[in-house]
């Protein structure tokens, strides 16, 4: 009877069967708590798979490891350890080498039908010779040490980085932003950090276009509070621009909204301009070119276009184009001839995509320096891009002196075809051709077709052969002249600026 009683099983009663609480042993169960035997079975089942798949991660870890790695996780099998213990242990492992390694940081678009440049443009294109196109042909998974020979023969990583990495991921290095107290100029935000954000968006892009003050004697009267080029109107309608082009802000494109903080940027910025147009100042003419430049791109240029003529009619009254009008020395007379030209520009090219003749006829005579010997004058933007030890230049300098000698050419085209009486033939458009053509010869090393990446640098080009089409197409359409030199001419800048679109996208997407 003994025998036949210690060969009998647990009959897995809860708490505990009476069997095993005789022999002092703990009752085996087949199934949990309230669990049915069927659930009991799944979950076995389940179990059984998982201990499958590490086996199964185990021998692939076998085959794929390095040499050493594979003889480490074998030795530790053969030694006891637990395999889901050696498989985690390898595949943290992993993890962490990942986390060590540099994220990914080099970014190129791709075009959205036909990934290659299309046939027709690839013969005798300089822009094809780019290194923005060079690196925009390298393959992704490459990086910038492998590509330092690749891209123009550069190896400097700072010059590397505005090929390889993302424009929008860089920022505006500037000593002077983390002391600026914005809140002290305006009356809508007191969140200094936020504008300083808006700020350092503003001078990385939409600066670069319009350009209407000199940034460091800006931001030089904006911690100081000074008034000489700095204002609270001028203030409020930078960051109603600034708005526009900050990338975190979802709703940025709303200036209609009256929740926004570009509507009360601007309506604040509005206010003040009622208040102070009247006065002839540099920081007013300023803001008068802002106002034209956002509301250009809002699509309310009809509203735009009367500050755009009053601050015209301020720069008049103050003879601000003529440099014997200015009694100032120093900063503040560098400050009367930098808003000159910006007020210039911006006039010449409001007439050019317009179709309009300009009310600034003449260009300022005040002389733009050499920003190669001059950088002073000018002001550079120096771009920090990601996991870079230093930063990068824009050539700013060379931008706005390069921008300022090409609207002069443009400007007399202007005057000639849309005035009242346009007297632009083949004989005048061939003159403006000669200068335009030596212009382009001359371009500083930065901005040459070699080198252009930055969104200024393909808009000066884009710029170029937009006006040569201008100034031929019609003449061509019109049968005043069958020249096939001319019509290659307008052949090629129809290439060279379709080229530039596609490398401006494969940089800097829409």
């Amino acid at each position: 009877m003994r025998s036949l009683f210690d060969s009998s099983k647990c009959t897995g009663e809860r708490p505990a069967c009476r069997l095993c609480a005789s022999r002092r042993t703990l009752c085996q169960y087949s199934t949990r708590p309230g669990e049915s035997r069927q659930q009991a079975l799944s979950r076995k089942n389940e179990d059984l798979k998982q201990r499958a798949t590490v086996y199964e991660e185990a021998i692939a870890l076998l085959r794929t490891l390095p040499e050493d790695a594979a003889q480490d996780v074998l030795q530790r099998l053969r030694s006891g350890t637990d395999i889901t213990t050696v498989v985690n242990h390898v595949q943290a492992g992993n993890v962490l080498l990942q986390m060590a390694v540099v994220p990914e940081s080099q970014l190129r678009y791709v075009f959205p039908y036909r990934p290659e440049m299309p046939a027709v443009y690839i013969r005798d294109n300089p822009y094809l010779e780019s290194r923005i196109y060079e690196a925009a042909s390298l393959s992704p998974a490459q990086g910038l040490a492998e590509t330092s020979t690749s891209i123009g023969g550069e190896s400097s990583e700072e010059i590397q980085s505005a090929y390889l990495r993302p424009f929008h991921a860089a920022h505006v290095v500037d000593s002077r932003l983390p002391d600026a107290k914005i809140a002290s100029w305006t009356n809508v935000c007191q969140d200094d950090p936020l504008m300083r954000d808006l700020l350092s968006a503003f001078f990385r892009c939409e600066y670069q276009f319009a350009a209407a003050f000199q940034k460091d004697l800006f931001l030089e009267d904006l911690i100081s509070q000074g008034s000489d080029f700095c204002s609270s109107l001028l203030v409020n309608i930078v960051l109603a621009y600034a708005c526009v082009c900050y990338p975190h802000f979802p709703n940025r494109v709303e200036y209609w909204n009256p929740q926004t903080l570009v509507y009360r940027f601007l309506a604040e910025a509005k206010r003040l301009w009622e208040l102070e147009a009247s006065v002839p100042r540099l920081t007013t003419i300023q803001a008068g070119i802002l106002f034209s430049v956002f509301h250009n791109l809002c699509g309310l240029d009809e509203i735009g276009q009367p500050y755009r003529i009053h601050g015209v009619s301020l720069a008049q009254k103050l003879r601000l184009f003529s440099q014997t009008s200015c009694k100032e020395s120093g900063a503040k007379r560098d400050g009367w001839a930098y808003t000159a030209w910006a007020l210039y520009n911006w006039e010449t090219l409001v007439a050019f995509s317009f179709m309009i003749p300009p009310l600034v006829k003449k260009p300022p005579d005040w002389p733009l320096p050499d920003p190669s010997k001059d950088q002073r004058w000018y002001g550079e933007t120096w771009l920090q891009y990601p996991l870079v030890s230093k930063p990068s230049p824009a050539h700013f300098g060379h931008i706005f002196h390069a921008r300022s000698r090409f609207r002069v050419i443009m400007n007399e085209y202007c005057e000639a075809a849309f005035s009242p009486k346009p007297y632009l033939d083949v004989e005048e458009a061939n003159g403006l051709h000669e200068r335009l053509k030596l212009w382009y010869g001359n371009l500083p090393q930065p901005l040459t077709p070699k080198s252009i990446v930055l969104p200024g640098h393909l808009q000066l080009h884009i710029y170029y052969y937009h006006l040569i089409l201008m100034m031929y197409e019609p003449l061509l359409a019109a049968d005043k002249t069958n020249d096939a030199v001319l019509q290659k001419t307008v052949y090629d800048a129809k290439r060279f600026l379709q080229t530039l679109v596609r490398l401006y996208y494969l940089r800097h997407g829409f």
